[in-house]
């Protein structure tokens, strides 16, 4: 049989696979990764293993650490209840208004899904204590969907783009990868969008979805069990961490923000990239114990970093069989063969990729969709890199029409929502977001 037959085969197996989640994700990528490289007699053998040692997997395993630093160290609690004890905390409208602002810019530099798992028991506490003035379930949907869309606003805010950026730096011409900022450019519009949308129709659509003068709208909400008290617990334990570690944690993001920047200079390339600057950061809280090791490997996120290194394996197989050429072909004879505009090829792959991330991961979309648009700007002699933006970082965080595309919207199951409550609340939105990116991409990155 052919090899790129076979490599096909592989990627529908994966895909199905990626889809049903029967086993985890990270084992689906690297079963995929070694059967290429197994099966397949183009692929050389350590191709199965070497992107382990790329500068993403380097880059996400460092800043893992360096966020997780803000929460282990109580600064992310500090900053997210000083706001909450803030006079904008005093309308129930206002407050959701603030929370989407902060939730969106942290989950950009921060893991999302860590971002989340702060200001969901900080919702909650803020509303006991407001006297039924804010209501917590009203207020976690929106913080979970601006943390899901929020993590697209750089390179390190949600695995999706990293894992992208992991597939296309496996292609020796683009080994240096995209910057941290690429694209910020096409999220800040998105992110607007979707500030306004919660401080006007969103706000609305969740009070008459939600129906909060029901008798039943607290049943099953895990936060409107959590009182004052919990929230002074959480208080008390925070004090009993020295304040230097919570401003080390904070003055390390900012050093490895301000690196992010300067890696792209040439002045600086032949000493910097993401993957040292990330090690750098984690190794200096590690060194002078804002982070315990044993701890910080514990809980480490293992399943991604398996993904990030696998999912170029992967796609090594489908370039060096032809199988990535042959499905390339395929789409492009869809859309008019080799005149097909690539202004409306980026477009569908936005559309197409937004519907599909709300029904399985963003991180095994991502790992899917890539290495297929990268072969399709290779038939028609253009770079891929406007498609990897388009396609495999932005329209891969804009799963917030159900609860499963992105473990942002996950998180926020034990608020009491329904699977339709998302669809009401965030599929008007998603539809938005959609139609605004395929507009707004093509646009932004030109070939």
């Amino acid at each position: 049989m052919d090899s790129s037959i076979i490599a096909i085969a592989i990627t529908v197996l994966a895909i199905i696979s990626f889809v049903l989640e029967k086993i985890p994700l990270a084992m689906t990528a690297m079963i995929a990764s070694l059967a290429m490289g197994i099966i397949l007699p183009e692929m050389k053998l350590a191709d199965v293993y070497s992107g382990f040692a790329s500068t993403t997997v380097m880059m996400v395993a460092g800043m893992c650490i360096v966020g997780n630093a803000l929460f282990e160290t109580g600064m992310a609690n500090k900053i997210g209840k000083a706001i909450g004890n803030s006079r904008l905390a005093k309308n129930e409208r206002m407050f959701m208004i603030v929370v989407v602002i902060c939730c969106t810019i942290m989950s950009s530099f921060l893991s999302n899904s860590g971002t989340i798992a702060m200001w969901m028991p900080l919702i909650a506490a803020v509303a006991a204590k407001s006297g039924g003035i804010i209501r917590s379930k009203i207020v976690i949907m929106a913080a979970g969907i601006a943390c899901a869309v929020g993590g697209a606003g750089t390179l390190v805010g949600s695995t999706s783009q990293q894992t992208a950026n992991s597939v296309l730096m496996g292609y020796d011409e683009f080994k240096d990868g995209l910057g941290l900022f690429d694209q910020t450019k096409v999220m800040i519009p998105l992110c607007l969008i979707m500030i306004i949308y919660f401080a006007t129709v969103g706000y609305s659509l969740i009070k008459k979805v939600l129906k909060p003068e029901n008798p039943d709208f607290d049943k099953g909400n895990y936060y409107a069990e959590i009182s004052a008290g919990d929230s002074d617990n959480t208080d008390s334990a925070a004090k009993d961490i020295p304040a230097w570690k919570g401003r080390m944690s904070l003055i390390v993001l900012c050093l490895c923000i301000l690196g992010f920047i300067l890696s792209g200079q040439a002045a600086f390339k032949p000493y910097l990239n993401v993957g040292i600057i990330g090690l750098l950061g984690a190794t200096v809280l590690i060194t002078t114990g804002c982070m315990p090791l044993k701890k910080t490997l514990a809980e480490m996120d293992w399943n991604t970093l398996i993904i990030l290194g696998a999912a170029q394996g992967f796609a090594k197989g489908l370039d060096v069989s032809g199988g990535g050429k042959v499905i390339a072909n395929f789409v492009l004879n869809l859309f008019g063969g080799q005149t097909a505009s690539t202004m409306v090829l980026m477009a569908a792959g936005v559309i197409i990729t937004t519907i599909l991330t709300n029904f399985m991961s963003n991180t095994a979309l991502a790992a899917m969709m890539t290495p297929i648009y990268i072969e399709i700007a290779k038939s028609l002699g253009v770079s891929p890199i406007p498609f990897i933006i388009a396609i495999g970082c932005v329209a891969t965080n804009l799963a917030c029409a159900t609860p499963v595309g992105t473990p942002a919207c996950t998180q926020t199951l034990p608020a009491g929502y329904k699977y339709m409550d998302y669809v009401k609340i965030g599929g008007p939105l998603c539809i938005i977001l959609m139609i605004a990116a395929a507009i707004l991409c093509p646009i932004m990155y030109p070939f």
